[in-house]
């Protein structure tokens, strides 16, 4: 975190490529029960403070470990390490503070973020950003913490620039003097054991996107989520395919049994308010996520993204999700942007329709789309189902049967 009090310890570049796997096998098995009870008081005390069911969100989604191998506290975007020592020795109210600094150390994704800039100065840089977002909410900090208000409204890039010209024009800047990690040290951690930073990435952006819904579940005045990740998280929700024309034909196929009073019957208006027929909550859609190896990163969050413009835009009462490669992987049923966020994707191996076909044609689902790049052979495979095949990077595409839309998908 970068704090410059006068605590001795500090997490020097030289054990942060090693630190995990120590930390990992050196954590507190026994510990003191005061340390627990102060870090759930402190938890409540985020809980209960108006307006940070977002902040609550992220801090409750990461695991916590108790460990000596960091002398202070940091985080590789699962995990928020604590010393015990360092923990207690702060108020209650700055025990809030450095929680929700390591949380926002994570929505900023600022493991991801640093790319290869010094780490040392990008930790710093990011400490001044999220700093000022803590305290112009009125909480407190440890002592010493970075946060000086003439970086006020950047991003950490734009800091961080700041601060490495300072440190190339000056040999004798305070930040080029080794003890200046401070008593947070440089806490942003590589990711854990097993994981990729894309896989990080992709496990922060589902837990900002839960974190929305849930400040907006809770009525959280506007404003409460900082700028820079509500720009961020509706760039994730802003689908690329117009969904209310692509599946308005479709609409229309299926029968208008239910009524709804959202759109009051115009024909009996302002006489009688009466009801009238809505389609959309009827639709069964089914969406099948191609999860096989030549799928990236990119395309699973732009796959989250349309799917979450569906819920947004059509409303339908339920979504059923499989995930495919040779094989069906997963059948899940989403009743809202929450059940997305839940979903874990899983892979990856080659790519065979035939399974997916065969479930389509024994549940007969009103309609299936299948996010896809098209790289398989449709064989004897057939349907007689409403089938949309959603095709990205792949223009030479035929479905044998099905309707294809053609799409970039990674055209902002």
């Amino acid at each position: 975190m970068g704090y410059e009090s006068g605590h001795r310890n500090h997490l020097t570049r030289a054990c942060k490529g090693s630190f995990l796997f120590r930390a990992m096998k050196t954590q507190i098995q026994q510990i003191d029960p005061k340390y627990t009870k102060a870090l759930e008081k402190a938890k409540i005390a985020l809980m209960i403070q108006r307006d940070t069911a977002f902040f609550c969100e992220i801090a409750f989604s990461l695991k916590y470990v108790w460990t000596e191998e960091v002398p202070t506290a940091a985080t590789d975007g699962v995990h928020m390490y604590l010393n015990p020592e360092w923990f207690m020795q702060w108020s209650p109210e700055q025990r809030i503070g450095l929680i929700l600094h390591e949380s926002l150390h994570v929505a900023y994704m600022h493991m991801v973020r640093k790319q290869s800039r010094d780490h040392k100065l990008y930790n710093i840089a990011a400490d001044h950003v999220i700093n000022l977002a803590i305290t112009e909410r009125g909480m407190k900090i440890p002592d010493g913490g970075y946060c000086d208000s003439k970086y006020y409204g950047m991003f950490s890039e734009q800091v961080y620039e700041l601060l490495k010209k300072e440190a190339d024009q000056n040999p004798n800047s305070p930040l080029n003097m080794p003890d200046m990690n401070g008593a947070f040290g440089e806490d942003l951690l590589d990711p854990p054991p097993g994981m990729t930073a894309e896989d990080v990435e992709v496990a922060v952006q589902q837990t900002l996107i839960r974190a929305q819904i849930r400040s907006r579940e809770e009525n959280d005045s506007p404003g409460t989520i900082p700028g820079e990740l509500e720009l961020f998280i509706n760039g994730l929700l802003n689908p690329k395919l117009p969904w209310q024309k692509i599946l308005q034909k479709y609409l229309n196929t299926f029968s208008k049994t239910d009524y709804s009073m959202k759109k009051p019957n115009r024909r009996f208006f302002p006489e009688y308010y009466l009801p009238s027929m809505s389609s959309y909550s009827l639709m069964d859609i089914t969406i099948a996520v191609d999860i096989s190896g030549s799928v990236t990163d990119h395309d699973f969050k732009t796959f989250i993204s349309e799917i979450a413009g569906i819920f947004k835009m059509m409303k339908p009462r339920k979504i059923t999700l499989i995930q495919f490669d040779t094989s069906i992987k997963s059948v899940d049923d989403l009743n809202g942007f929450s059940d997305l966020m839940q979903v874990k994707f899983i892979g990856r191996g080659g790519t065979d329709i035939g399974e997916l076909i065969k479930w389509t044609n024994d549940n007969k689902p009103q309609l299936l789309m299948v996010f896809t790049d098209g790289e398989f052979h449709f064989k004897n495979h057939h349907t007689k189902q409403n089938v949309l095949w959603l095709i990205h990077e792949n223009p030479k595409f035929k479905p044998v049967f099905g309707k294809a839309i053609h799409y970039d998908i990674h055209k902002s």
